[in-house]
């Protein structure tokens, strides 16, 4: 296991996942974006921090082929989601007492949704990215 395979793979991850999402969001915003969208650029740049301790984590692991890793990660990642959900209901309390129950429950389920799907993007783009560094 090379450190400094591992440590380009994380930087591709986190580079990568910033990117990906803040066009995605930006994609989804008026033109031109509104001050809020730094709101979400901020909590990217959060979660961007959170799996940077993560992947430090999680490629030795894949790299040594641990049982149960895939698992783990979908775990994880909707722990994440988890804490993403309380995040945002917790910001504006009044605005979900407000929307309803049913409401509520579809914006949690969207994002666990959106977490599971990004857990297996993550993981196939790790094993893609580790495949290629060992045959380096």
């Amino acid at each position: 296991m090379d450190k400094k395979k591992i440590n380009r793979i994380v930087t591709v991850n986190t580079a990568t996942f910033f990117s990906i999402w803040v066009l995605i969001f930006l994609a989804g915003a008026d033109k031109p974006p509104p001050v809020g969208f730094l709101w979400l650029v901020a909590l990217v740049a959060l979660l961007d921090v959170a799996m940077f301790f993560y992947l430090k984590f999680f490629i030795p692991k894949l790299w040594k082929k641990d049982k149960g890793l895939f698992r783990l990660n979908i775990s994880c990642f909707l722990l994440g989601g988890a804490a993403v959900t309380l995040l945002t209901i917790l910001l504006n309390v009044k605005l979900f007492s407000q929307v309803g129950m049913v409401s509520a429950l579809f914006w949690v389920l969207s994002i666990m949704a959106a977490a599971t799907v990004n857990a297996i993007c993550f993981y196939a783009f790790n094993v893609v990215l580790v495949l290629r560094a060992r045959a380096d």
